[in-house]
């Protein structure tokens, strides 16, 4: 059992240095690089992409020729008999010129005669194989169809962009949550060692007789409260991790480390608060704009759904009819060719073409509406988010004064408490009150990125 004990603490070492070793350092760019590779939104908005491109490909499949080939082997257990006047095989008009006077003859000649006969042809086994190719020469909606491919296109390339760009939205705001998040605990740990030392003085003091017990108690008291704070915010941290992620398509058991920081001069560098907005930087502009060229397209296929539809077909194959299977390969085949050209043309349909073209002609008008909401809304969007920003970066500039105020009157108290002419209530005031202009402070640099990100957003700069 002594021999085993210190193997068994080995392992445990072992297994937390590889638990170590799998967290990755990750930048903002890394985080989002991994997520447009691994995040399944975007992979779905691929897989659309892919799937319009092939729908485009079975349009143009339908322009080009199509040849299949066909065979049939047919066993007639009854053969099929035909109907045919009685007098169809009747020569005696060609014959008429010999003069035939037998008793027989005659006889034959004056019996009722039968309205129709009964014919039967074929013969039970049939085997036919034949190929045939045909090619559409002219169809209206499937030329518009193969005029609106790239438009397609288009307009699937530009769902996958949005989606990379809410996913690196997402992404930056949980790894700048994060950031601050672990600011945050930095900052308890250091207000929680110079209470541990100003308490440690305490004591001793009271000890010595030079400070009452109250006065450590009070200490005391407050680091309990700043080690609960930690504690609080430490699950805070995990819970941001566990959302970063999720918004980077990464297994929650993964570990990684972020290596970006976060300063005032990182939230203004870039920054272009006077930026005019370019509705052509909007992803979301472009994809109405494409719909509205889509509708377009189905506009023109329906005004063109009167023209005729022209194909052409050739065929040929080869066939043949026994009695017996053994002569199904023993005599000749006999060859059929054809040739033909085919056109449709609608005459009427009841209105439903035009009434599927004034559906497509509200639906254009109604992307011109949503173009000009989207218009008004990404105004007031970059409106706000600027003004939002503008705000942020003044608070965050206060904040930054206000933390350099509380470290001098917490600087100020402590020399009083150490020449005894202050108190440690005075000291905890301070120091409160600096803990709270740090965490001020990093909450408006918070809400600064934020609001940074989105004014870049509005601008459709966020890249």
């Amino acid at each position: 059992m002594k021999n085993k004990l210190p193997l068994f603490l080995v392992l445990v070492v072992i297994s937390n240095m590889a638990l170590a070793q799998t967290d990755t350092r990750m930048s903002l760019n890394d985080c989002i690089d991994y997520a447009m590779k691994n995040q399944t939104k975007l992979k779905a908005a691929k897989l659309d992409e892919e799937m319009t491109n092939q729908k485009n490909n079975e349009v143009i499949g339908i322009a080009r020729p199509q040849i299949k080939a066909n065979g049939q082997f047919q066993y007639l257990f009854i053969l099929p008999k035909q109907r045919a006047s009685s007098d169809a095989f009747d020569f005696s008009s060609s014959l008429s010129f010999f003069k035939i006077d037998t008793p027989a003859y005659t006889a034959y000649m004056s019996q009722p005669k039968k309205k129709y006969s009964e014919l039967q042809f074929g013969l039970p086994l049939n085997l036919s194989a034949g190929i045939q190719a045909s090619q559409l020469l002219f169809d209206a909606g499937v030329f518009v169809a193969l005029k609106a491919r790239k438009s397609l296109e288009e307009l699937s390339t530009l769902n996958t962009k949005r989606t990379e760009q809410d996913i690196r939205e997402s992404v930056s705001k949980a790894y700048y949550s994060c950031i601050i998040a672990e600011k945050r605990v930095s900052l308890l740990d250091e207000n929680i060692t110079l209470l541990s030392s100003i308490e440690n003085q305490t004591k001793k003091l009271f000890e010595e007789g030079f400070a009452e017990k109250i006065d450590a108690d009070r200490l005391t008291v407050q680091r309990n409260n700043l080690q609960i704070e930690k504690q609080k915010i430490q699950n805070l941290i995990e819970l941001s991790y566990q959302l970063l992620k999720f918004q980077m398509g990464m297994p929650l058991q993964n570990g990684i480390q972020l290596q970006d920081n976060l300063t005032i001069n990182e939230v203004k560098s870039g920054l272009e608060l006077d930026q005019v907005v370019d509705y052509n930087n909007r992803v979301e502009m472009n994809q109405l704009r494409t719909v509205k060229k889509l509708n377009g397209y189905d506009y023109e296929r329906y005004q063109k759904g009167y023209l005729p539809s022209v194909a052409a077909l050739l065929s040929g194959g080869y066939a043949t009819q026994t009695q017996s299977l053994q002569d199904l390969f023993k005599y000749s085949y006999f060859p059929s060719g054809s040739f033909a050209i085919s056109a449709s043309m609608p005459i009427y349909d009841g209105n439903t073409r035009r009434s599927k073209m004034n559906q497509a002609k509200l639906s254009i008008l109604k992307n011109d509406n949503d173009m000009d909401a989207l218009r008004q809304a990404v105004d007031l969007e970059s409106s706000n988010a600027r003004t939002q920003l503008k705000n942020s970066l003044i608070s965050l500039e206060n904040q930054e004064n206000n933390i350099e105020l509380a470290k001098k009157v917490y600087s100020i108290a402590q020399k009083k408490y150490k020449e005894g002419v202050g108190t440690n209530i005075e000291i905890i005031q301070a120091e409160t009150a600096l803990k709270d202009a740090q965490t001020n402070f990093f909450n408006s640099l918070y809400e600064a990125v934020i609001s940074k990100i989105d004014f870049q957003k509005s601008l459709g700069l966020l890249k």
